[in-house]
């Protein structure tokens, strides 16, 4: 790698953690875009690839979401009963996944596309399409409601590498009634406590290819860190902006934001 790759990793993790602070997806809708680009550059073969792009991403997303959920707190805007209610399940379901991925070739990069684009299009037109009211005083859901979610979204976290931000936000805000910034918050609770599980299974695992003096596991430094260096900066200054900003601009920003990535993954699926 060169100067440049650090600078564009640097500036691709200021975006990532801006948008993990703004609307508590974890910065994964831009981690995954950069990590395929630069793992493939530094030389990791496609057996290993989607196993390296989930594992640096979440382990990228603990700095992110954990800065962000920190700022969160210090904004007041801090739930963490919602935070452990949803994160517990999810934890399990995120680990069997990502061992069911990494000791079986079933999962391939192709497969891992085509499940990214289907659920960021059905994200896209939920966000778009919705016509579901602006809730600011919302009751309080039960418990079951926050397990069952946090169970699918540790799924979709280990098949997506996005921290399941893309799943909890929707929901917490069209089914579950809650306000965006509080969905937001709890998103941005949980997504820490299920990368940092499976953060820890990847530095420890032994991957089958190293393609750098300074890989610990599946886990690339010279690539993440200029990603997470980014972090401490920028996802506060996402946090703060979220408290400034619509409700509903948040939604079409979301949005936006998950329609250039499906777009990407389009181009990348039926053009290359």
């Amino acid at each position: 790698m060169e100067i440049i790759d650090y600078v564009v990793l640097a500036v691709f993790g200021a975006l990532g953690a801006f948008i993990s602070g703004f609307l508590g997806v974890g910065g994964g809708i831009i981690y995954i875009p950069v990590l395929d680009y630069f793992l493939k550059k530094a030389g990791m073969n496609d057996t290993m690839l989607v196993k390296g792009i989930l594992a640096n991403s979440l382990f990228t997303i603990i700095f992110s979401g954990s800065v962000s959920s920190y700022n969160q707190y210090k904004h007041g805007n801090f739930f963490p009963k919602q935070i452990l209610q949803t994160a517990l399940p999810g934890m399990i379901t995120a680990f069997i996944i990502t061992y069911l991925i990494k000791t079986g070739t079933w999962y391939s990069k192709t497969t891992f596309n085509y499940v990214f684009a289907s659920m960021l299009l059905i994200i896209v037109v939920r966000m778009f399409t919705s016509k579901s009211k602006i809730h600011t005083n919302e009751k309080e859901s039960p418990a079951w409601h926050y397990q069952i979610t946090g169970f699918f979204a540790g799924i979709v976290t280990a098949f997506s590498g996005l921290g399941g931000g893309v799943v909890m936000t929707p929901v917490f805000t069209d089914l579950m009634k809650q306000s965006i910034k509080k969905a937001s918050s709890i998103s941005n609770g949980v997504i820490p406590l299920f990368a940092i599980v499976l953060g820890i299974y990847n530095l420890t695992d032994l991957p089958p290819q190293y393609i750098s003096n300074w890989q610990v596991g599946y886990i690339v430094l010279p690539v993440v860190f200029p990603l997470i260096l980014s972090t401490f900066i920028f996802a506060p200054l996402g946090v703060s902006a979220s408290q400034k900003t619509s409700q509903q601009a948040i939604r079409m920003i979301f949005a936006s934001f998950a329609s250039l990535v499906f777009i990407k993954l389009i181009y990348e699926i039926f053009f290359k």
